[in-house]
């Protein structure tokens, strides 16, 4: 039902329509309704003995996407959302503004609940049906997602560790630490934080699985290939580790070693790979240049996958609406 206020927001993002919203797009192009059996499963305030009714589920998920591709904290898109029109649109005129600790709830009771891989299957279920057959192949990489070491508190751990001391915390001081993040080093370069795992297709560069570890993790020791894929192609980083699927066509490039330089073969392969390959990273350029993402303030292993998995919807929407432009979807 229409009340004036949403006649009002309707008339205004009229003019932002205009002007080009691609969340007008995605809002378009994506069956939301098919999330609801998914996601009604979290509550239980439909039993005989009632409950106060939760916020609409897909309203949750929208603004859950809201948070990726803007880089917003809970505070902060609950704000958005009341001040900014194509928000409101987005999530639907009629519905209210969800508060931060109602949006904090929900990422929690989808992480309780694992339904982050239920989730993403009726997301690659739709991008099936619209014809987005992969003939390729795909591609595996991975990015480091960082994290807030706390390195007052790490000098201050490596000090007692040194001095044989434990350090105790309260449970308040626990709760702002970080439980599952660890150190890597790449290139020189020190990480802190976890790392996203991803598989896109070639044909049409769309993340098709995703997985999410800590840093400390190697590249080669998660395995996204699955019955049925073409060809995987993958970096150096994966050398030495074969594709775990059976039929499918291993193109990693190869590694040298001290007093084993690649050969000319070798090397020619490799800049074949590279450049097939080259695009698996764009998913991670967007998610990092125009979504502002690449870092987590989350804590524990179990709520950065599902930030992630919404990075990853939040890429695939955004490509949607790319192939819709260049003709390639209906």
């Amino acid at each position: 039902m229409q009340t004036l206020i949403s006649f009002a927001i309707e008339e205004r993002y009229r003019k932002v329509a205009n002007i080009g919203d691609r969340l007008g797009m995605v809002n378009k192009i994506i069956d939301w309704d098919a999330f609801r059996p998914i996601l009604s499963k979290m509550y239980n305030d439909n039993t005989p003995k009632g409950g106060r009714p939760h916020c609409d589920e897909i309203v949750m998920l929208k603004v859950l996407l809201l948070q990726s591709w803007y880089s917003l904290s809970d505070q902060e898109v609950e704000y958005q959302i009341a001040d900014r029109i194509s928000f409101q649109h987005f999530i639907g005129t009629h519905n209210p503004v969800p508060d931060y600790s109602t949006i904090w709830r929900f990422r929690e009771r989808i992480a309780e609940n694992n339904l982050q891989k239920k989730i993403w299957n009726e997301l690659m279920r739709q991008m099936e049906k619209k014809g987005l057959i992969v003939k390729k192949g795909h591609i595996q990489d991975a990015t480091f997602i960082e994290a807030d070491p706390g390195r007052k508190r790490y000098q201050k751990e490596k000090k007692g560790e040194k001095e044989g001391e434990r350090i105790k915390y309260t449970p308040k001081q626990l709760s702002h630490i970080d439980r599952d993040g660890s150190f890597s080093i790449k290139n020189g370069q020190v990480h802190y934080g976890y790392k996203g795992h991803t598989k896109s297709d070639i044909d049409f560069q769309l993340i098709r699985e995703f997985d999410l570890s800590t840093a400390s993790l190697h590249d080669s020791q998660v395995d996204l290939s699955e019955d049925g894929d073409i060809a995987i192609y993958r970096d150096k980083g994966y050398a030495g580790v074969p594709v775990g699927a059976d039929g499918v066509s291993d193109f990693t490039m190869e590694k040298a070693y001290r007093n084993r330089p690649l050969k000319e073969g070798q090397k020619f392969r490799n800049r074949m790979i590279s450049g097939i390959r080259s695009v698996g990273e764009r998913p991670y350029a967007v998610m990092k240049r125009v979504f502002k993402g690449g870092r987590t303030c989350l804590k524990t292993l179990h709520r950065v996958k599902v930030q992630f998995l919404m990075a990853c919807f939040g890429f695939n929407a955004y490509q949607l609406c790319t192939l819709r432009l260049k003709g390639v979807i209906a």
